[in-house]
């Protein structure tokens, strides 16, 4: 599915909101679509990488690795996201190698952003580029906040940090 197709409901796509149907139609030949098989790595923890997704349908699951050399190929599965969700975007905010795996739970469709994408919406529409990248911390902090209370629980639970 590509972007232009899911214009329409763009009230389900959270890295869209507040971005008018007109002005993501101006750039919407900056993305790609992308179609993965159930089992499929779509992204591998420690790799690099050029690109942020938007699932349009499936659901992926994520991972990390440990990195305790004792628990070496072990990992915590650390969310589940659908249609809707983004995934890869620290990637494109810092520039690091990447912090999990993501595998297809399902057949999975996506519409993908490159680094170069989507700095060719900044230098198109600046609007856009500042609501996406806003649209993108706010998704972040949401994260964070889920994976404070995570560690706090664990924490309660008498497990070390």
């Amino acid at each position: 599915m590509t972007l232009a197709a899911i214009l329409g409901d763009r009230n389900e796509f959270a890295i869209f909101g507040g971005i008018e149907p007109d002005a993501l139609a101006g750039v919407s030949d900056l993305f790609e679509a992308g179609s993965y098989p159930a089992g499929a790595h779509i992204i591998e923890q420690g790799s690099s990488g050029n690109r942020f997704y938007i699932i349009t349908a499936g659901r992926v699951q994520v991972s990390v690795r440990s990195p305790r050399p004792d628990r070496a190929g072990t990992g915590s599965v650390v969310a589940t996201h659908g249609r809707g969700a983004t995934f890869g975007e620290m990637e494109l905010l810092d520039t690091q190698k990447r912090s999990a795996t993501v595998t297809a739970l399902e057949p999975t469709e996506t519409i993908e952003l490159t680094n170069m994408g989507l700095y060719k919406i900044f230098l198109r529409d600046p609007d856009v580029f500042r609501m996406m990248i806003m649209n993108l911390a706010r998704d972040l902090s949401r994260r964070l906040r889920i994976a404070d209370q995570q560690l706090a629980s664990l924490q309660d639970r008498g497990h070390p940090a």
